[in-house]
């Protein structure tokens, strides 16, 4: 009974420790396993994307006046904004997680909110990252028809558009800027990217390409530990993690946009996951949303020297 026991003994030990080198060594453990995508993205089919509402409605992506129609006018009759969401990388983008998640931006915003989904997921190891090439393609075909449908009596006549983007949304947005494509100033009120995952290094050439958006917002966590996977497997600085280099020079930041510094203390990758959330950031992420850049005045923001660098200070911050 004793050695049963001791052998009992040994293997929680082991498991512990196993489980201990895990936790400490996250991203390096996960980066011998995850490597970028080689293979051409040549098995996706329009199938393979689509719109979904954040009731669970999901349409083909051609059908964006089918996704429209299906929200309910507002009690007034004033025309509602609009939230299109950009997932990340994930197996399951539009499952339960990803319908929270736009009812969580539908109530920041007080608006109607539409799923972008895309084939962000290959498998346990391999990083879609030409997926996020092709997905940018079909994006731009998708903004054109946003832009086709704002026209009087057209059903984003008078509709304020937003766009929030997250982690491998990054990815997907600056091919479609390094694609150049003709879409119409203001077409966009404002862009979100929440922690993209997207190289650091040179970005604000693509972001600046963006001109169809009035507005950019860059939301960086030092700490956040998916893009500490990315920082190793690229060698390299990722943006929604650092405004700094590996080699610790500064990048030189895109005029259109405003950086928003998290507080370096917890896991932060999701911004609306129980356990993740803090009072200052809840209330900057909505105010950003619905109201642009005059939500820079937050008294949960401190300006930074550079101009347009913000750091979050208050409930849940560090030093707060």
């Amino acid at each position: 009974m004793r050695t049963v026991i001791k052998g009992l003994v040994i293997v929680l030990v082991l498991l512990g420790a196993a489980g201990g080198y895990v936790w400490w060594n996250y991203d390096a453990v996960v980066t011998m396993i995850l490597k970028p995508q080689t293979a051409a993205a040549g098995d996706i089919t329009e199938e393979s994307f689509g719109l979904v509402t954040a009731d669970g409605k999901r349409f083909a992506l051609g059908d964006l006046e089918g996704a429209l129609a299906s929200f309910t006018p507002s009690a007034d009759g004033t025309p509602r904004p609009l939230v299109l969401f950009v997932h990340g990388f994930g197996p399951d983008p539009d499952g339960e997680f990803g319908l929270y998640t736009m009812g969580e931006l539908a109530k920041g915003a007080d608006a109607d909110v539409i799923m972008f989904n895309w084939p962000s997921w290959i498998s346990m190891t391999e990083f879609p990252v030409l997926n996020a090439k092709a997905a940018s393609e079909r994006l731009i075909v998708l903004l054109e028809k946003m832009a086709e449908l704002r026209g009087p009596g057209l059903p984003l006549a008078d509709r304020p558009v937003m766009i929030v983007g997250h982690s491998m949304a990054g990815e997907v947005f600056r091919h479609l800027a390094e694609a150049t494509p003709d879409l119409p100033a203001g077409l966009v009120k404002r862009i979100l990217f929440a922690v993209p995952e997207t190289a650091l290094p040179g970005h604000r050439l693509w972001m600046e390409k963006l001109g169809f958006a009035d507005e950019i917002f860059v939301f960086v966590n030092a700490d956040d530990p998916a893009l500490q996977v990315t920082t190793r497997m690229y060698n390299t600085a990722r943006l929604g993690r650092t405004l700094t280099n590996l080699d610790g020079s500064a990048e030189p930041l895109a005029q259109n946009a405003n950086y928003i510094l998290l507080d370096p203390e917890s896991w932060r990758h999701y911004f609306f996951v129980s356990g993740q959330r803090s009072e200052a950031i809840d209330q900057i992420f909505a105010d950003i949303l619905k109201n642009g850049a005059t939500a820079l005045k937050n008294v949960y923001l401190r300006p930074e020297p550079a101009g347009n660098v913000f750091v979050v200070v208050g409930p849940g911050a560090e030093g707060s």
